[in-house]
């Protein structure tokens, strides 16, 4: 039976999470942004092995990095994390129902905050982009 240890680590603190995964399992972290100002959470792929016929998903702020034979490590995947937000980083392994894989993960997550300037230019942007919101009717009933 194919299965995927997966250690995941905070850059700056010894403890590690390590998460055992068969075929098909999903199993989700939550990264608390505790900082007053905006953080650019990024996890990177410190090591990977035993990737032969299985693949392995990671999922972070609505974006994927898929993991298989052809990838090293040093991928990584980002998100931004709004002051008092979440962001889940979702590992989800997959394997062929007769494959033996003993996949090794090893991902390191570092939280940077971002300059002031940064969090403002792209408020600014947000507000040039967004459409216009028009008038909503709702109906109540008596």
């Amino acid at each position: 039976m194919a299965r995927a240890l997966v250690e995941v680590a905070l850059d700056g603190v010894e403890e590690k999470a390590a998460l055992t995964l068969k075929s098909g399992e999903t199993a989700e972290l939550a990264i608390v942004n505790k900082d007053p100002q905006r953080v650019l959470c990024e996890v990177t792929v410190e090591h990977l092995n035993g990737v032969l016929n299985s693949l392995v998903a990671i999922e972070l702020g609505g974006r994927r990095l898929y993991l298989g034979r052809s990838s090293r490590a040093g991928e990584s995947i980002s998100a931004d994390i709004e002051p008092g937000g979440v962001e889940i980083l979702r590992v989800r392994f997959v394997a062929p129902p007769r494959g033996n894989d003993e996949v090794q993960v090893r991902l390191r997550v570092v939280l940077r905050a971002l300059p002031a300037a940064t969090a403002r230019g792209k408020e600014t942007r947000e507000k040039h982009t967004m459409p216009k919101l028009l008038p909503v009717l709702v109906h109540e009933k008596p």
